[in-house]
């Protein structure tokens, strides 16, 4: 690899790293704003989504109709989802968390149930205490779904900061790029 291609590469990765780095603290300082934040980008993000859906939709000539309604009907909807998370971004947060509480209470049925009646492939003990410990998880989410995304945010940020400091660490020595 020449010279400037590993130049290339370490700038990309301490810039990417930095990065994660930045944004990991600012997750672990402020998580409530940083969820808010993402919960704002996410809605424009479904918003253009939805009228670029809307647009393929009326301007797709050629296509089947039931494309064209499903296409405009789905866009419609995504975009309304956007609007509805640009005017109140903790909607779409504690809808997430609940469907994440509940979705951790299912899981845990399906692994009582499998370490029940047993499961091929896994163990029975294992099984069950997973099962405990995902509907005890999912109830928790439930009973407090602000605090759940709070913790999840700290841990993202902490995530960010080990992964941008482990991309620093093992960055090779600017030696290496004179190769």
């Amino acid at each position: 690899m020449d010279s400037r291609a590993v130049r290339t590469f370490r700038v990309f990765v301490i810039v990417t790293a930095v990065v994660a780095i930045a944004l990991g603290i600012i997750a672990v300082v402020l998580p409530r704003p940083s969820l808010v934040f993402v919960a704002l980008l996410f809605g424009v993000y479904l918003v253009v989504a939805g009228a670029l859906r809307v647009v393929a939709a009326v301007r797709g000539h050629g296509t089947s109709p039931v494309w064209r309604w499903t296409s405009g009907i789905v866009g419609a909807l995504v975009g309304i989802a956007g609007l509805v998370t640009l005017l109140d971004p903790a909607v779409p947060l504690v809808v997430y968390a609940v469907l994440a509480g509940v979705g951790f209470i299912f899981e845990g049925i399906a692994a009582i149930v499998g370490g029940v009646v047993g499961h091929p492939g896994s163990s029975r003990v294992p099984a069950l205490v997973s099962g405990v410990l995902s509907i005890l998880g999912g109830v928790a989410v439930l009973v407090a779904p602000g605090l759940a995304l709070t913790v999840f945010m700290v841990f993202a940020g902490i995530s960010l900061i080990v992964v941008g400091a482990a991309a620093l660490l093992l960055l090779p020595p600017r030696a290496a790029d004179r190769r």
